[in-house]
């Protein structure tokens, strides 16, 4: 037996039993509702955006009152809001539909004669992950939408710390930011009484006893253990702590778990106990799928942020072979339910559109920080290939060698090995014609050399002819010199009688 506890995942529709410290929120959100045609949801990570939605306001409702549909980004957003309409209409429609959104929404209206609401749940995937044509074409889609006189209203769920990337589509979609709801955290005081309102709710009579006395205390001795950013505590992390909790209680146990404040240890912390969750968990399923295996699928599954990814079965079988892990189709789909089983993934859609998502950012998080080394540095290949991919010139030398090392992890995509294989000859031949340049310039250069050598010698022998002429030419004038020296003398002695 599993612990009762929500543990990651959101609260929905039929957890309203469960769902305790939000009713005004609940009312506050249905009463901004009336009278709009959109609405923007928004708050800090972790505030439970979800859970008011899927338990709180879908709950307000009767069925007669709405036919909602939760839509995630996915692939293409787009895309996805097509499946997600056309897989309930008896009469399916064209994807060549796909982008009008307001065709869809009559379709759908005319089959259930119920108002139609579109519920965008972690909508900043769009604005973070998708590509720039798929948001451009999803706002104009949604701005006709939303002026289309159908009966359709919209919820944008998102974390406020992406509103402002809203800024670059409100020209497609002036009126993004005119009706909006803020759910903030809880603070520590309605934490503790939804903790204590949680281990009194008869829905868990079966599963577990708390005595009255120490209902108190095992509610303080829990918030004083989890974290508390700017006094706001989050309550997946109280179902993570209370899961915890029943499952130390029930070891050894033949009865009902009973949860008490000394279960609480001084070392306890959320993050601890999430790691030692996935471990526990990872170690089961190597022994049954072998080394590595499941923290291979898990590695798929999250974003270079750590954060959840959804993915099809086709999809994660792709994505396994094409990084060698050998996996048959049949061990996929095992590997698959037992993640299921324990909570770690969840299932979305329907067949045959059925996706898969790790539960909660939180075990994201942990799954990212339990990647190995060469895990991590294959990603880190998968994302560097794509900067290279994009580039339109030629590589250098030092881009090839920074790329190299990361092959022995993750194979070339075949268009980057070719553009790697053109830059290494481009390099090659670059390298001949430096060599064969070089090489003419030192000929030409030994030319010139030898060619100044000869003029040196020749002017050596010039200026050596030029010292001897003037040698002898001194030495003839000398001789000169004296032999007319004697002639003077012989002309002034006295003739002999």
């Amino acid at each position: 037996m599993k612990a009762p506890f929500k543990f990651l995942d959101s609260y929905s529709q039929g957890d309203m039993e469960v769902f305790f410290g939000r009713k005004k929120e609940t009312d506050n959100l249905y009463d901004a509702l009336s009278g709009v045609k959109h609405l923007l949801v928004y708050g800090p990570s972790g505030a439970g955006k979800t859970s008011l939605i899927e338990c709180g306001l879908r709950n307000q409702f009767s069925d007669a009152d709405w036919f909602a549909l939760t839509i995630r980004k996915g692939k293409n957003i787009v895309e996805s809001v097509f499946t997600a309409i056309n897989e309930v209409l008896k009469n399916k429609l064209d994807p060549n539909e796909a982008l009008n959104f307001t065709n869809l929404v009559e379709s759908l209206f005319s089959e259930k004669y119920q108002p139609v609401y579109l519920l965008f749940d972690q909508f900043e995937e769009l604005l973070i992950l998708g590509e720039q044509e798929e948001k451009e074409s999803f706002f104009k889609a949604i701005n006709e939408l939303i002026r289309y006189k159908v009966p359709c209203r919209i919820l944008f769920i998102m974390r406020e710390e992406f509103i402002g990337y809203l800024s670059e589509f409100e020209y497609l979609c002036p009126t993004i930011f005119q009706n909006r709801f803020r759910l903030e955290k809880m603070n520590r005081n309605n934490v503790q009484q939804v903790i204590e309102e949680i281990l009194n709710a008869p829905f868990y009579k079966d599963k577990f006893i708390v005595a009255d006395a120490d209902r108190e205390k095992l509610s303080k001795k829990i918030i004083e253990r989890l974290p508390d950013a700017q006094k706001e505590i989050e309550l997946t992390h109280v179902q993570v702590f209370l899961s915890e909790l029943w499952e130390r209680a029930s070891e050894g146990q033949k009865g009902l778990p009973c949860l008490e404040d000394t279960l609480v240890k001084e070392s306890d912390k959320l993050e601890t106990i999430l790691d030692s969750f996935l471990k526990k968990q990872l170690t089961a399923m190597e022994e049954i799928f072998g080394k590595k295996i499941p923290l291979e699928v898990l590695a798929l599954m999250i974003s270079e942020r750590n954060t959840k990814l959804q993915l099809t079965i086709k999809e994660i079988k792709e994505e396994l072979q094409a990084k060698a892990v050998l996996l048959e189709e049949v061990q996929v789909l095992k590997v698959l339910d037992v993640f299921e089983q324990n909570r770690i993934l969840r299932k979305l859609g329907s067949e045959p559109n059925i996706k898969f998502e790790i539960t909660h950012d939180l075990l994201a998080l942990a799954v990212g920080q339990n990647l190995t080394e060469d895990i991590k540095l294959r990603q880190k290949a998968v994302d560097i290939y794509a900067i290279y991919q994009d580039r339109t010139a030629l590589f250098s030398q030092t881009e090839l060698d920074y790329i190299r090392p990361y092959q022995s992890y993750w194979d070339y995509p075949v268009k980057l090995k070719e553009k790697i294989q053109a830059s290494e000859v481009a390099i090659e031949n670059e390298k001949n014609r430096a060599l064969t340049e070089a090489i003419a310039i030192a000929e030409r250069e030994k030319r010139l050399s030898e060619k100044a050598k000869r003029r040196s010698y020749i002017a050596i022998v010039v200026a050596m002819v030029a010292v001897i002429a003037s040698g002898l030419a001194r030495w003839q004038y000398q001789q000169a010199k004296v032999k007319s020296q004697e002639a003077q003398l012989a002309q002034k002695k006295p003739k002999l009688l």
